[in-house]
């Protein structure tokens, strides 16, 4: 990817992921509580981080390149699981809340082409995948924490609603949620050595 069109790229995605996260900040106090947001303020971290190091022409590091892994692994799956557990894509509504698409669609699409295209996905190690899974286990925490210390019985998603689906529940949802995010990063990592192998021949 040029220079030039990376910076389209990463203003693009700075603009697209503030619109979303602050659209959704306006609709209540419980948008910290949404692994959507906290993942897409996170990814935009990085990219205003990226922009940064595009105008000083700074190389990135390997560590740096490992925690933007767990960021693609997380802001793919918040993807997933959206348009395919949650949301309804074929439906008027999904579109016309125009934050939710940013923030569940347009932002993952465009964080996905801009790591894949820029960064060597085959020196990822599994200290990404570690990052990957890291990222989510911190959100869980915060989340059943809130619940012990506040006593609020309100959860965010219907995998971690303790009320609806006991202890047990959660956790193998969980779990399940863990081999996906494990497996997408292996994935990832297998298809760029894949692809580095093939490019020497």
């Amino acid at each position: 990817m040029s220079r030039p069109l990376r910076f389209i790229t990463v203003i693009l995605y700075i603009l697209v992921a503030t619109y979303g996260c602050f659209s959704s900040w306006l609709y209540g106090t419980r948008f910290f509580l949404y692994f959507t947001n906290l993942g897409n303020l996170y990814c935009l971290g990085l990219m205003v981080n990226e922009l940064v190091r595009l105008i000083r022409r700074k190389p990135i590091s390997l560590p740096l390149m490992q925690w933007e892994f767990g960021g693609l692994i997380s802001i793919l799956v918040i993807g997933a699981v959206y348009n395919f557990l949650l949301g309804d894509p074929t439906s008027a509504a999904y579109w016309a809340n125009k934050p939710s698409v940013c923030l569940h669609l347009i932002t993952p699409i465009l964080y996905a082409i801009y790591f894949l295209a820029t960064r060597p996905v085959r020196k990822v190690t599994v200290g990404g995948i570690q990052c990957s899974i890291l990222l989510p286990y911190l959100y869980i925490a915060f989340i059943y924490s809130r619940h012990l210390i506040t006593g609020d019985q309100w959860f965010p998603y219907f995998f971690l609603d303790i009320n609806r689906i006991g202890w047990i529940g959660a956790f193998c949802w969980v779990i399940a949620l863990t081999i996906i995010f494990v497996l997408t990063g292996i994935i990832f990592i297998y298809l760029g050595k894949r692809r580095s192998r093939v490019g020497k021949r």
